[in-house]
């Protein structure tokens, strides 16, 4: 993103921002997500809130797995190319709105510190997840076990990678 940003003319970059957003959040929708909130080039999405979702995992896997599909898409035709990553884990969060003057809905939670640690350990054009989040979804996904990752605050992490085919 920095390299992207720095490349682009302002408007250049809000525009694309503006595609990409709105893509995914057209792709969110579809698999009955939620977009919780961007910064910069960071998208953050939960599945299974307000409302439990059964599939919550396999919802927002589905999901990732779209986006990776339609960036690459996009990226055949597209005069600036993008890449992501995408970083999934499942566990218990709070959501609350926050602030007095300009309120914000956030989640909160070592589930969401857990997923931004399972993207920042992932690869451009792929979808890293947790080990909790393998096990609900390993019956729909092949998936690539990596070696275990060490991660800051965590120690050392299995992840798995979302085969491409998928």
């Amino acid at each position: 993103f920095t390299e992207t940003s720095a490349r682009l003319a302002p408007q250049t970059l809000i525009a694309e921002l503006n595609d990409l957003f709105t893509e995914f959040d057209a792709i969110i929708e579809r698999h009955h997500c939620e977009r919780i909130k961007t910064i910069g080039d960071a998208y953050l999405a939960v599945c299974g809130m307000p409302h439990p979702d059964p599939e919550h995992a396999l919802n927002i896997t589905r999901a990732a797995v779209e986006m990776v599909r339609w960036l690459e898409a996009r990226n055949d035709r597209a005069r600036h190319p993008w890449r992501m990553r995408a970083g999934i884990h499942t566990g218990a969060v709070v959501g609350a709105v926050v602030g007095v003057k300009k309120f914000i809905y956030d989640v909160f939670g070592d589930t969401i510190n857990t997923a931004s640690r399972m993207e920042s350990n992932s690869s451009p054009m792929r979808v890293n997840l947790s080990e909790a989040t393998a096990a609900l979804v390993r019956e729909e996904f092949t998936l690539e076990e990596r070696p275990p990752v060490e991660v800051k605050g965590k120690g050392a992490m299995r992840m798995y990678f979302v085969e491409a085919g998928d």
